[in-house]
């Protein structure tokens, strides 16, 4: 009997030992790891229109709104908007892109898109901020397309 109770009393002590140190020394590195990664955090700008520019002559324009998922934790530490950041490079990257036929799409050709964006985002910030470019809106409107409905009476010159 006094081998049963000494091997419970062990049992305890052993559970209790085990349970103290796994949350005590096991807590500090659960807070480092939350301290590294805080999240994300979803932005979106307006629509942007781009000329597309081909032999010297506007042949169209991409219109298109995009959102991007920034890592929260910077955004809090720079206290800067990277919108107009995002909006400068989707332009430039969207206005020298001469491999891509707009008329056209690939879903290639977004993925291109969307990655360079970031990249050039991230340059320009000078920090790994954006981790994600995402298309929310789309489209390429012919120069052609856009004067006739301008001259047929769609658009309202009064």
């Amino acid at each position: 009997m006094l081998k049963l109770v000494a091997i419970g009393v062990w049992v305890i002590l052993v559970t209790a030992g085990a349970t103290f140190a796994s949350v005590y020394l096991g807590q500090p590195a659960a807070e480092s790891s939350s301290a590294e990664d805080q999240g994300v955090e979803q932005l979106m700008s307006e629509l942007i229109s781009v000329p597309v520019i081909r032999g010297g002559d506007v042949v169209g324009y991409v219109i298109l709104q995009l959102s991007f998922v920034a890592d929260r934790a910077l955004l809090a530490q720079e206290k800067l908007d990277p919108i107009p950041y995002i909006k400068d490079s989707s332009f430039r990257v969207i206005f020298t892109s001469f491999d891509v036929d707009f008329r056209r799409l690939k879903p290639e050709d977004l993925d291109k898109l969307t990655d360079t964006i970031a990249r050039e985002a991230n340059k320009r910030l000078g920090m790994e901020l954006v981790r994600q470019v995402l298309l929310q809106q789309l489209n390429y409107v012919k120069k052609e397309d856009i004067r006739t409905n301008w001259t047929n009476g769609n658009g309202n010159t009064n």
